[in-house]
């Protein structure tokens, strides 16, 4: 089955993914939540949490959760929600709440909850018909799903949930250093600059920052490229070589190296496989 783009909007999209090889550890740089369909996944998560996935369960991720999916007999397919923080913001400035007002996963896994599996459902069954007003549908399920998970995790503010044992200022400085990295990752990679834009120094920057995401600055850097070079790849027509300059990379071939290191396949591979 592979990986097909279902729909793509401003603040959020939705996918449908079918596998049974692998997915090494990497991170996301917005909310995920994954339904799954059919077989069964094992994941890691951080270095030491095994969970596995059943039809009917449902995934969260916080952006940042660090997490690797293992090898597994049969195909396994689910879909996947890819919420952008600027949807939760928008979404509670619109209910009269602070745009601080963002949820926060405090486990990865959900083995029961109706209303979510209904709307996930929903999505699953709107995401495949072509019928007149699929947009608009898919936008107010999206809209629903978010409202419902503000209801149950809401967090005032952007919370880590691996750095409970640091004092508030470290766990604040560390959200300072995913922000900077969120607006810079087409920059190249400095961790002076990081370090210095949160207020911490190169080392303890490093170590922090590993404990809450399970990633090095340069590699979480190097995911958020990745995630912009996927929608660009999927969503336009734009020549490889000018998606490289446009993220940053040195090259073509570095872009094409990069990529293919971490996503498994080239550029120009993906690109096909998500038009098709």
């Amino acid at each position: 089955m592979g990986f097909r783009k279902l729909f793509v909007g401003r603040q959020f999209s939705l996918a449908y993914s079918g596998t049974n090889l692998p997915i090494p550890l990497h991170a996301h740089s917005e909310y995920v939540v994954g339904y799954y369909l059919r077989g069964r996944s094992r994941c890691l998560f951080g270095s030491s949490e095994y969970l596995e996935f059943r039809p009917g369960t449902i995934g969260l991720l916080n952006p940042g959760d660090a997490h690797q999916d293992l090898e597994t007999p049969q195909e396994r397919q689910y879909l996947t929600i890819n919420l952008k923080k600027e949807f939760f913001q928008e979404l509670a400035e619109d209910l009269g709440h602070s745009q601080q007002t963002l949820p926060f996963f405090p486990v990865p896994k959900l083995r029961s909850d109706s209303p979510l599996k209904r709307v996930c459902e929903a999505l699953r069954d709107e995401s495949c018909s072509q019928q007149v007003g699929r947009e608009i549908v898919m936008t107010s399920l999206v809209t629903e799903l978010g409202i419902r998970l503000l209801r149950r995790f809401h967090a005032p503010g952007y919370t880590l949930k691996k750095l409970n044992a640091y004092p508030p200022m470290a766990v604040w400085r560390v959200r300072k250093a995913l922000d900077y990295l969120s607006e810079h990752c087409t920059d190249g990679f400095d961790l002076g600059r990081v370090a210095e834009a949160s207020g911490l120094s190169k080392y303890h920057l490093d170590r922090v920052f590993k404990q809450s995401t399970g990633l090095s600055p340069s590699r979480y850097m190097t995911n958020l490229r990745l995630d912009k070079a996927k929608l660009l790849l999927t969503n336009s027509l734009t020549p490889i070589a000018d998606v490289a300059v446009e993220l940053g990379f040195s090259d073509q071939s570095h872009f094409t190296h990069v990529f293919k290191r971490f996503i498994g396949v080239t550029p120009k591979a993906y690109r096909l496989s998500s038009t098709q």
